[in-house]
């Protein structure tokens, strides 16, 4: 025997725990409540009989709309003023400096133990490993900072 199915959860709205930005001037009636809104929006349809057909003309949850209210209270108290600065890239410089250090290093070392055929080829894979893995990292894989 399978046990009885478990009793329906009702969900519901709670109370705005939030203070409203954009909250209508005094002399107009004052802002609907969650419980409002959900008796204002009628009784609920059965879910074969919902469709996604978009937001009604007057729908209070319309996305679009309250992004337009907003924009429209930022232009009003100004805020929606950006400075946009070029900001220089420090990335070239570092790379040079990083190219250059660690070929003088490694070209160094191969000075140091001697000129022999190996440590010759050695320090010359590992300039070449070096250019190509900074090269990868700096310009391809890091972002611009």
């Amino acid at each position: 025997m399978e046990p009885p199915d478990p009793p329906r959860k009702n969900y519901g709205f709670k109370d705005r725990e939030f203070k409203r930005d954009n909250a209508h001037p005094s002399g107009l009636p004052p802002v609907p409540t969650a419980k409002d809104l959900a008796m204002m929006s009628g009784p609920e349809a059965p879910a074969a009989a919902r469709t996604k057909a978009g937001p009604k003309p007057g729908d209070p949850n319309d996305v679009f709309t309250i992004l337009q209210q907003n924009r429209a209270v930022e232009q009003r108290e100004g805020l929606d003023a950006i400075e946009i600065r070029k900001v220089k890239s420090r990335r070239k410089r570092d790379f040079w400096l990083m190219l250059a250090g660690g070929n003088l290093l490694i070209i160094g070392m191969v000075a140091i133990s001697g000129f022999n055929v190996v440590s010759v080829v050695y320090g010359l894979a590992g300039i070449i490993m070096l250019s190509l893995g900074l090269t990868w990292i700096m310009w391809q894989v890091m972002d611009r900072y």
